[in-house]
């Protein structure tokens, strides 16, 4: 999956700003249930990379019939809020809503 890391990168600056106001890069706040740091443009592609590819385990994992257990629904929910994004339901996913990992790659929001 191709990714513009700078509109994605973009995006997130806008979200994080948007919820915690204007911090420095290496503020922690708290997101949900998860103490994270506000990334720079060099630290936020692998934190993308990691929630696009728990998105689509857990994506796989869901069509595949497999039980998704509760580390995984935590690491799933981390790894979101790293980016700054609130993670899709589990419970949803179940019933066909995915959520959407275009908002995360700054293509919507």
């Amino acid at each position: 999956m191709d990714v513009d890391s700078q509109a994605a990168f973009e995006a997130y600056i806008a979200r994080f700003d948007g919820q915690f106001g204007d911090k420095d890069p290496g503020t922690f706040v708290k997101f949900g249930k998860h103490m994270v740091q506000k990334l720079n443009d060099a630290e936020f592609p692998e934190r993308l990379d990691y929630y696009l590819r728990m998105h689509r385990t857990a994506k796989e994992m869901l069509s595949a019939g497999s039980t998704i257990n509760d580390a995984v629904v935590l690491e799933f929910d981390e790894a979101a809020a790293w980016i700054a994004i609130t993670a899709p339901n589990m419970l949803k996913m179940f019933s066909g809503e995915m959520g959407d990992p275009d908002v995360a790659r700054g293509l919507k929001k």
